[in-house]
């Protein structure tokens, strides 16, 4: 068995004989300019848009979620670039592709499948490592300079690239610290009907738990994303507003809109999800799995939730609804009967933390729901 500190000598000899990648400051700050990121709720396709341009020639897309505008305040908490690197590969979705691990999650059915065994993780690590090294690494280039290292493993253009992409579900609702760090970049939200955000998140949860607490949590999240879209629309050179629903039945055309909106040329090859390079089968709490994209999904929350269902969401997120174009199935309006009901699967503790919540969203008393 070779030794550790043996294994780590060889890798960096092998490593030593590369391209290692190393640029000036100019050079990576115009990498940096690079940056394309996509949001939208949970669950609302965003995942599906990644796989679509993972592929592109021109992209550099990484596979997997950090958070890394979300959780600004606890990289600054942080002493330096270095720690903060560390924090990236080890504490966010970056973990399992730091390993190069294959993970089936046989425990959630219908979990997205992820498999890392053909990527290079041990010289991406020691890339990523190597640039944070570098003495002008900030905030903002430590995440770049991360995909870029990423790029190099997996053997993508990245030189030639037009676009790196990060996807993290809110990046829309953090727009403060997207100026702060990436002022060049464009974002893109993705929005999916409330109805089957709230149907794929609750099928998820019940094969777990059998039942659950989030009736207002998850109108809550749609909402805090919702209300964003009037703020990115004000800003079409620098941010996009797709709906997955268009993605799913005309992805053509959507994918020319994106790829007009990003700078790069529509490719063939985004017509087949991929994730890092290989095909990618979809990660749908219904179970289904496909090799191109399905239009299956779209519809699927109207066999699955009651009408009772449907009129409190309907009711929490019938402004986010109507800039969104989704057209009620109810009256939406308030009925104390039809409020103090349990939902279906709903645990008696959700049930109280959902009233309260609702009681708040009504009283204006949370931003995430407010539209003004």
């Amino acid at each position: 068995m070779i030794p550790p500190e043996a294994a780590e000598r060889k890798l960096e000899e092998a490593n030593s004989r590369l391209d290692t990648g190393i640029l000036t400051r100019d050079e990576a700050y115009r990498f940096n300019k690079k940056g394309l990121f996509i949001g939208g709720a949970a669950k609302s396709g965003t995942t599906l848009l990644v796989s679509l341009l993972d592929n592109h020639p021109q992209l550099v897309v990484l596979p997997e979620e950090t958070g890394y505008l979300e959780r600004r305040r606890q990289y600054r908490a942080l002493k330096d670039e270095k720690a903060r690197l560390e924090y990236l590969l080890k504490n966010t979705n970056l973990a399992g592709l730091s390993r190069g691990g294959f993970e089936a999650a046989p425990a959630v059915p219908g979990a997205d499948v992820r498999d890392y065994r053909q990527f290079d993780h041990q010289r991406f690590h020691f890339l990523a490592r190597t640039f944070v090294n570098q003495p002008w690494i900030c905030d903002s280039l430590l995440l770049s300079e991360t995909i870029r290292a990423y790029g190099i493993a997996l053997g993508a253009d990245w030189r030639g690239c037009v676009r790196w992409v990060e996807k993290t579900p809110r990046s829309e609702t953090c727009p403060d610290a997207l100026k702060e760090l990436f002022p060049d970049a464009r974002l893109i939200q993705v929005v999916r009907d409330p109805r089957a955000v709230f149907a794929s998140v609750k099928k998820r949860i019940m094969n777990r738990s059998g039942c659950h607490t989030k009736a207002h949590r998850l109108t809550r999240a749609w909402n805090r994303s919702a209300r964003e879209i009037p703020r990115l629309r004000r800003a079409p050179s620098t941010c996009l507003v797709i709906r997955y629903e268009d993605l799913a039945s005309d992805p053509r055309r959507v994918l020319e809109t994106v790829c007009q909106f990003g700078g790069f040329e529509f490719s063939e090859r985004m017509l087949a999800p991929t994730r890092a390079g290989e095909g990618w089968e979809g990660n749908s709490a219904f179970h289904d799995k496909f090799k191109g994209i399905s239009a299956a999904p779209i519809d699927q929350w109207k066999g699955y939730l009651t009408e009772h269902e449907i009129w409190w969401i309907e009711l929490h997120c019938r402004k986010g609804m109507k800039l969104a174009d989704y057209p009620l199935r109810t009256d939406a309006r308030f009925s104390l009967w039809r409020w103090l009901k349990r939902l279906p699967g709903e645990s008696w503790l959700g049930y109280l933390r959902g009233r309260r919540a609702s009681l708040c969203q009504a009283l204006g008393l949370l931003k995430e729901c407010r539209y003004d």
